[in-house]
């Protein structure tokens, strides 16, 4: 049962971690004006489907990543008609068709790829800055709530018989160590936490 709800609990971290990373491309692109049509997490079929104003929120079957959606995230074809894409050309005209057609009269200011170069960074470095945040975070949890172990010279515990064939822990009976003698932290009257 706490294999099961370990692994749960990892792959809601996990989709966590993805949710988070999306947001990271999510928030800079929308104050920028870009229209962003979908915000995923996993890949596949939709298992859920809300839609938040223009953005429709899903989650999906596969959590191996996610991805928003923004319209114009490529270039229309050059004006001069020269096709850069070598043998992929095809699969490129047709991914930008595809693109194209997704963008209306209305929305054609608001594509991507009509942003200025350095919003599009932030844009782009929003899902790792978001990572950087989040491993922050972690650590700071870590570190601060947890803390690390450290090596000490107080005694923590005081094993009271040497360990035999028979009691391979040391703890004894209740009528002390039958097979074994005393070790000699209990013979020199050592506490726990001197």
């Amino acid at each position: 049962m706490l294999e099961l709800l370990g692994m749960l609990l990892f792959l809601f971290l996990i989709g966590l971690s993805i949710a988070l990373h999306e947001l990271g491309h999510l928030i800079p692109a929308k104050k920028f004006g870009v229209k962003v049509t979908e915000y995923a997490i996993g890949f596949g079929p939709s298992l859920f489907s809300r839609k938040w104003g223009e953005t429709e929120v899903r989650l999906r079957l596969l959590p191996f990543g996610g991805f928003i959606r923004m319209i114009g995230m490529y270039l229309p074809a050059r004006s001069d008609g020269k096709v850069i894409g070598g043998r992929f050309a095809d699969t490129i005209a047709q991914a930008r068709e595809q693109a194209r057609s997704e963008i209306t009269a209305e929305d054609e200011a608001r594509t991507f790829y009509r942003l200025s170069v350095p919003k599009r960074l932030v844009v782009m470095i929003g899902g790792p800055f978001m990572n950087l945040v989040l491993a922050f975070v972690i650590f700071t949890v870590t570190l601060v709530g947890i803390g690390t172990p450290s090596v000490t010279t107080t005694v923590g515990s005081i094993v009271p018989c040497v360990p035999v064939e028979t009691d391979l822990s040391g703890e004894g009976t209740i009528a002390g160590c039958v097979d074994s003698a005393s070790t000699p932290a209990v013979i020199s009257g050592i506490q726990v936490g001197d």
